[in-house]
């Protein structure tokens, strides 16, 4: 991070949530299902105003998986979304309109972290160009097997869209190997993306300073959960197919553990772990979840 950076508002909301057996995400984990949250984080910069980094899930989830193939996305994956959670009811709250928001930073292309980009008007969009290469003469069957739904895309996406490989790169230094830099999306430091391969064609981490001067890694599905991180417990096998790329899934996980343990007061959010998002959030959050 650059150290005279701008500190970044941030709110982490549930947008959702959805419902597996935990040892699939977990390898020895339970096999009851538990519940992942969707994660959205409202970012408040102090000039650049209201962006965020995904959005969670919408109901026009429920519009692209109401015919075959796609409802089988439906099917394996229950999706529940309450309407104290729906990504307009949390904004408000906070004094945001979805018009407001200027930008949307977006991990990857999963449809979980892209299902409100529809609700968003005056948004433009920031994605690592790999991650959008993977759309080329995507298929509705072969989205649906990388857990894509082009569906969700707004019809001029491609006009509202900026690479994030093209803002200027920044040297991360040796306390964040293996994670050698970033790129430095609004120009002052405040907002790095950071690749963290394996889980999707390029996923997007985010790096930033919260209010109270702590550091943030946003790292979408880098893993599924705190204790994966901590505990070097990758998904079981049966996961292998969503991964583009299992073994850059191992080596970014454990690259997770080494930042922790160079950076204890460093903050790492995965996109679908309740245990962080309930020690981060602040109250009013937790009582929409």
């Amino acid at each position: 991070m650059i150290g005279a950076a701008p500190r970044i508002e941030v709110h982490l909301l549930q947008v959702g949530r959805c419902r597996h057996p935990e040892w699939i995400t977990l390898r020895g984990g339970r096999w009851s299902a538990a519940e992942f949250p969707a994660l959205s984080a409202l970012l408040i910069h102090p000039t650049h105003g209201a962006l965020l980094y995904d959005t969670g899930y919408a109901a026009h989830f429920d519009a692209a998986t109401a015919r075959f193939p796609e409802c089988v996305y439906r099917w394996i994956t229950p999706v529940q979304l309450a309407p104290a959670q729906t990504l307009q009811h949390q904004l408000a709250a906070r004094g945001v309109a979805l018009g407001d928001v200027r930008r949307v930073l977006i991990s990857h292309l999963h449809a979980d972290h892209v299902a409100g980009l529809r609700d968003l008007p005056n948004a433009r969009f920031s994605a690592l160009r790999g991650e959008i290469a993977g759309l080329a003469g995507l298929s509705r069957l072969r989205g649906l097997t990388r857990a894509i739904l082009p569906a969700l895309l707004p019809a001029d996406f491609a006009a509202r869209l900026d690479y994030a490989d093209d803002a200027p790169g920044v040297a991360l230094g040796p306390l964040w190997a293996p994670f050698d830099f970033g790129h430095d999306l609004l120009g002052d430091g405040s907002l790095l993306a950071v690749p963290l391969p394996g889980h999707s064609r390029a996923q997007m981490g985010l790096l930033l300073r919260d209010r109270d001067d702590r550091p943030l890694l946003l790292a979408a599905d880098a893993c599924w959960s705190a204790r994966a991180w901590r505990e070097q417990r990758m998904p079981s096998l049966l996961a292998r197919p969503l991964m583009h790329d299992w073994q850059a899934y191992r080596a970014t996980l454990a690259g997770l553990q080494a930042v922790a343990r160079r950076q204890p007061e460093l903050l790492i959010v995965p996109s679908h772990c309740a245990e962080t998002l309930q020690a981060y959030a602040p109250a009013t959050a937790r009582a929409a979840a």
